[in-house]
């Protein structure tokens, strides 16, 4: 389960440094549940990789970050 949320913290960051989202986890947290309009210590979880999110907030990670749901979890692209 950590490895997951590990694996997903990893791709998450990797969009925001794309986006030049600053490095510092408290900035990250902030920006991040800004723009996901999540409470700042789910943002945290996230950011750290101490939280797996729910089906419907990975969904909303992926719509916001435009990446594939699949890529997200596993790091893989979808076939096809």
């Amino acid at each position: 389960m950590q490895q997951k949320a590990k694996g997903i913290s990893a791709r998450l960051n990797q969009c925001l440094d794309e986006l030049d989202v600053p490095e510092h986890p408290r900035e990250r947290a902030a920006i991040l549940s800004k723009m996901l309009d999540i409470p700042r210590q789910q943002a945290w979880g996230l950011v750290e990789g101490t939280l797996i999110p729910d089906d419907a907030l990975l969904q909303h990670i992926a719509d916001e970050l435009e990446v594939e749901i699949e890529w997200l979890v596993t790091g893989e692209k979808k076939q096809g």
